[in-house]
């Protein structure tokens, strides 16, 4: 595919807000369903599983869409301001639906902070690689440290690179999946190696995701709030699950 082939709006197929919309639905199916569950050895019941395949499609989505408003934004410095508060306030909210603490150095491999934080990581690499007259050891050095800096969060170091990779390659898209499909899988190799070996394959769900993003058709779509309402609903869902929980418990 060409770069003005990938470029092209087209009159058919799915619009960003339709596949936000896919992603709200597969994130919301996803967090319900871990309602009660304390370990991953509880989760690997084949109803568990199959609603967790469905939630792997958020993600993608999500990291192909911050590449995405990186390209289209007029403002950058609004736009990293927005993802700045949306991680602070959505670890917290991330914390309190798992039932954890708020320090995130007390959980020093997975999950000590929400998909928030990477996601912003992955933006300011998308500029810092951006910068001509920025020496390429030194952009090099900012990516390790941004990989350090999120590896112990929800999706890792994963998001951000993969968010990089997909702005790097805007125009093509074969380029694009190839780098998504890429991270995903090592992500879903450290996943079974230090986590758990079921859900590790789980993660390789995400690779479903890639015949939606095939059928987006470059346009916004009618509803110019969904864009912010997509992000914010992560941490307003989350909060809402956590109440629940509290309640019930």
């Amino acid at each position: 595919m060409t770069n003005e082939e990938s470029l092209e709006v087209k009159n058919f197929g799915l619009s960003g807000n339709a596949l936000k919309i896919i992603a709200i639905i597969a994130m919301t199916i996803d967090h319900v369903a871990w309602m009660g569950i304390e370990t991953y050895t509880q989760a690997e019941t084949p109803k568990q599983i199959i609603l967790h395949i469905i939630g792997r499609l958020t993600a993608p989505i999500m990291f192909y869409f911050v590449a995405e408003g990186y390209h289209y934004t007029h403002n950058f410095k609004k736009y990293m301001t927005r993802m700045a508060i949306l991680a602070f306030v959505s670890h917290f909210a991330f914390c309190f639906f798992n039932q954890s603490g708020f320090n995130p150095l007390t959980n020093l491999l997975f999950n000590a902070t929400s998909v928030a934080w990477p996601l912003m990581w992955g933006l300011i690499l998308l500029k810092v690689w951006d910068i001509d007259n920025m020496n390429t050891v030194l952009k090099v050095v900012i990516t390790l440290a941004a990989c350090v800096l999120t590896c112990t969060s929800d999706w890792s170091c994963a998001a951000p690179l993969a968010i990089l990779l997909i702005g790097r390659n805007y125009g093509n898209f074969k380029k694009q999946m190839i780098c998504l499909m890429a991270v995903t899988f090592m992500y879903a190799v450290a996943f079974y190696v230090f986590n758990n070996h079921t859900y590790g394959f789980v993660h390789l769900a995400c690779w479903l995701t890639v015949p939606l993003l095939a059928l987006y058709n470059g346009q916004r779509g009618k509803l110019r709030w969904l864009g912010k309402f997509f992000y914010w609903y992560y941490p307003v869902h989350m909060t809402l699950i956590g109440l629940i929980l509290k309640l019930v418990n």
